[in-house]
């Protein structure tokens, strides 16, 4: 972000005659909230029209899935973590009426308060019809079950560290264990069995790093009257939430071995080599540090212009570091390979987009507004562009790497959806914009990153 990130007073509030052309235009409005026929006819240019009315085509025009590809959850293992989550909170439940509430540490209340403990999650997850969700809302619940659990447990006095400890130790160890399971990545069909594992790794990874929250916090504390209360709490909370996305690792593998076909062969060294060249492109390229330096020698480039906004914007979206964290010998994704591999795919196609991008949005340092038909013009080009590449590459795997992208147009409409008049709308709009060119920028960038890793496969 910017150093001149500040709010400034916006005058673009919808005026009466503006909210007048609005009410006018509605039946315009019903007509492109399906997918801007007229406009994509060319007939009618977006930035004809006031902007009021170009932000409803930027909100209404069909967006991709919000989930290109992920792998179904069956009603069973949902189910499975719903019943989970009501044993902890019967368990929870037992243990508030043991306390006194006299007794009870002024920052504990919160977590021993009367009524659900979950704080309405284990309805939700219950009343889901979706088994994703259900899943979902019984992993969230899980959390604040758990910091009731460890709550009531601190209260009445009935920690065992040694034990807390050995419980991390043995989620560790079948993390591990589950890890090990498919070391050299055995295929049958790459673009597919890749995909599950990847949710295998997505999974492990939340399991391994909550597993350690004990001995992160209590590190070398040598007398049990050193352990803080708040460690307690957390730590059963991690730890529920840890124990459940190992199980969801579990389903994942075993998702994978089912539809592994007859003839395998692993493909452990093709990832490496994938991984090793897209590592050497990104490293061809300047470093989010250089690009951040290059902003920042602009003469007074904040982000109260649109050209600053978008620049700032754009270094956010295409630069991003995290993709090289937590992969280490000491790392809580240590060995994760195909989840490594994602990332990095991903961190090279916000790199190619950067240039796209910032050519394509056309803007000024001297200019002071930016006009929402060019949003509504970026977002559909961006759509268009992302269907044409998921028809050509329509496997598991691609539906994983297209993700970003994905999530990038949704955020973007997000932005002008609800703004909250913090900052002036052409901020809004211009910033959405970067969305919707970084994710056309990744999906123009998308066959060579995938024939990368899968050569032509």
């Amino acid at each position: 972000m910017s150093p001149d990130d500040t709010p400034s007073p916006s005058n673009d509030s919808p005026s009466a005659d503006d909210t007048s052309v609005l009410h006018s235009r509605r039946q315009l409005l019903g007509l492109l909230a399906g997918g801007g026929a007229a406009l994509a006819g060319g007939w009618l240019a977006p930035t004809w029209l006031p902007d009021v009315v170009t932000d409803q085509f930027v909100i209404h025009y069909p967006e991709p899935p919000a989930h290109v590809w992920r792998p179904e959850v069956s009603e069973t293992h949902a189910d499975e973590a719903v019943a989970r989550l009501e044993q902890t909170v019967e368990r929870a439940q037992t243990l508030k009426e043991r306390v006194d509430s006299d007794s009870v540490p002024r920052r504990l209340e919160f977590h021993l308060r009367q009524g659900d403990p979950t704080g309405g999650w284990l309805e939700s997850a219950k009343s889901a019809s979706d088994t994703h969700d259900r899943l979902s809302n019984a992993t969230i619940g899980m959390m604040f079950a758990g910091e009731t659990v460890g709550a009531a447990k601190a209260v009445l006095d009935e920690v065992d560290p040694e034990a807390l400890a050995e419980r991390g130790t043995r989620i560790q160890s079948r993390a591990e264990d589950v890890l090990d399971s498919f070391s050299d990545y055995a295929v049958s069909d790459p673009t597919r069995d890749l995909a599950y594992l990847y949710f295998v790794e997505e999974s492990l990874a939340p399991a391994r790093i909550q597993s350690r929250h004990w001995e992160r916090v209590v590190g070398e504390r040598e007398r049990e009257s050193d352990y803080p209360d708040d460690a307690v709490v957390d730590t059963y909370a991690s730890y529920l939430q840890a124990e459940q996305h190992l199980e969801d690792a579990r389903y994942y593998r075993d998702l994978y071995r089912e539809n592994l076909g007859e003839q395998t062969e692993p493909y452990v060294d093709a990832l490496a080599t994938s991984l090793k060249t897209l590592t050497q492109s990104i490293a061809a390229l300047p470093t989010h540090v250089e690009m951040r330096k290059r902003v920042e020698d602009e003469r007074d480039l904040g982000q109260r212009t649109p050209y600053g906004a978008a620049r700032w914007e754009l270094l956010s979206i295409c630069f991003d570091d995290q993709y090289q964290f937590n992969y280490g010998a000491d790392g809580h994704r240590h060995g994760h390979t195909v989840q490594r591999l994602v990332e990095t795919a991903n961190a090279l196609l916000g790199r190619r987009a950067h240039e796209f991008a910032l050519d394509a949005l056309d803007v000024d340092p001297d200019d002071t507004d930016y006009d929402s038909g060019r949003t509504f013009r970026a977002k559909r080009r961006a759509v268009r562009r992302f269907r044409s590449v998921r028809k050509t590459y329509d496997s598991p795997f691609a539906g994983i790497l297209a993700q970003y992208a994905s999530e990038l147009i949704h955020a973007a409409e997000l932005g002008i959806h609800m703004a909250d008049r913090m900052f002036p709308m052409w901020r809004n709009r211009v910033e959405a914009t970067t969305y919707y060119l970084a994710s056309e920028g990744q999906m123009r960038a998308f066959d060579e990153v995938f024939q990368t890793i899968f050569d032509d496969s």
